[in-house]
């Protein structure tokens, strides 16, 4: 009998930004040129022991913060129990409360059932399929600035070009895309509602159209919100035809508008939402929320998710349910908004670069021009503004379709004294310009 030893050699952990290029698609390089050591609410710390505001957020997901202790403890005495169960061979307790929960809480009257997925652009996979199959129909109609996602139907609805779909066509023929209102760039609710209703009359059989889907405000198309009179004349439009209404608040669910959902901040009622981000405090979870005619429409096993539900995301949504329950969060937000609206309008005042800010609750966006007159995008200027406000201690990322947007994304739960700290560090990145 032989006996075989074997050496192994343990590499260390990276230790600086090399090992990323050695490591992963170029694709995939971080914007950060430091590691994240720690984060607590809405600070982080890299391993250089830098201390920075956190209003990238996860883009977006961290709407309870870093390690909210209301989170943290769910999570916790889930991992007690234990880490993983499929939800379509054996059920736990925690999905069906939180099925339950957002049932309850969404601002759709009929009632309404709950899919727990994975990701946002798996949500609005999902959602897709639901419409088509319950509706029997074939087209859908998306918004150019939109973004839904990355996997290939989810791209196939963005409607933002570069970086997201450049080069991965053909995507699905059944896709449509309309403008979206952009009132600072002349694009008015009235011209994108006739736009659609010229695609239906003479370009779209509305009888083959299953859904028309839309962000209620544009996440990586620029952060611009659609007005509540657009919404309500889109949602008439589809009740007339009997298209059914998606609404994508991947973005805009959870509080950041103000309100626990974008729908009860703009007054109107889609027939399905998709939900991600906030939604799990930090940990992976989507959802497709709908009336129960359409949700249960699908055959036996035609939807469902080996992680989706995951026991541990579910009770980490379960504590940020809890924080909006008893740490008057939307409360905190509307004091947010009225720092960040009081500030940022006082900045576009001060600087010919700053031409438009915009945005319902704390999802602010400022867009960035060469001057006021012109209005001509400038994602220079942008960058520039962005790398000031880091080297401020500000975290902060740009959008829009020609990267000239920069957005606000930090935690509803921030201090306001981080607030006020983070617009003083903004308006020192505007004045080195």
């Amino acid at each position: 009998m032989s006996i075989y030893r074997i050496s192994v050699t343990v590499k260390s952990m990276p230790q600086n930004m090399n090992s990323i290029k050695r490591n992963v698609p170029s694709a995939w390089y971080p914007t950060m040129d430091s590691f994240i050591a720690k984060g607590k609410n809405a600070e982080i710390w890299d391993k250089n022991n830098k201390r920075y505001l956190d209003f990238v957020g996860g883009y977006a997901v961290l709407n309870t913060g870093h390690l909210n202790p209301r989170v943290v403890k769910k999570v916790k005495n889930q991992l007690n129990d234990y880490s993983h169960s499929c939800f379509a061979f054996a059920p736990h307790e925690n999905a069906v409360e939180l099925c339950e929960q957002i049932n309850k809480r969404y601002p759709i009257k009929e009632k309404t059932k709950t899919f727990l997925v994975n990701s946002g652009a798996e949500a609005v996979e999902n959602a897709i399929k639901i419409a088509k199959y319950a509706t029997g129909r074939e087209k859908i109609i998306a918004f150019k600035g939109g973004f839904h996602g990355r996997t290939y139907l989810a791209m196939g609805l963005t409607g933002k070009e570069k970086p997201y779909k450049e080069g991965f066509g053909p995507f699905p023929k059944f896709i449509s895309h309309i403008d979206f209102p952009y009132e600072y760039r002349n694009i008015s609710d009235e011209k994108v509602l006739n736009q659609l209703e010229n695609l239906l009359a003479k370009k779209i059989n509305p009888k083959n159209v299953a859904a028309i889907v839309v962000e209620i405000q544009l996440g990586e198309g620029g952060y611009i919100p659609a007005s509540e009179s657009f919404l309500a004349k889109l949602r008439t439009i589809t009740n007339k035809h009997k298209i059914l209404l998606i609404f994508d608040e991947v973005q805009t669910g959870f509080g950041r508008t103000g309100e626990m959902f974008g729908a009860s901040k703009v007054k109107v009622e889609p027939d399905m939402v998709t939900l991600a981000k906030g939604i799990g405090g930090g940990f992976p979870l989507a959802a497709v929320v709908g009336k129960a005619q359409i949700m249960d429409s699908v055959h036996d096993a035609g939807i469902g998710s080996t992680f989706g539900a995951s026991p541990i995301s579910c009770a980490a949504a379960l504590g940020v349910l809890d924080v909006f329950d008893n740490d008057n969060l939307l409360d905190k937000v509307k004091k947010q908004e009225t720092i960040m609206t009081k500030s940022l309008e006082s900045m576009k005042n001060s600087f010919e670069f700053v031409g438009d800010v915009r945005g319902y609750g704390i999802m602010k966006g400022v867009e960035i021009v060469e001057d006021k007159k012109s209005k001509v995008p400038s994602k220079e200027l942008a960058s520039k503004i962005i790398n000031n406000s880091k080297k401020n201690g500000l975290l902060l990322v740009n959008c829009g379709k020609e990267g000239n947007v920069i957005r606000f994304m930090g935690p509803l739960t921030t201090p306001l004294k981080q607030v006020k700290e983070a617009m003083e560090m903004f308006n020192g990145a505007l004045e080195k310009i």
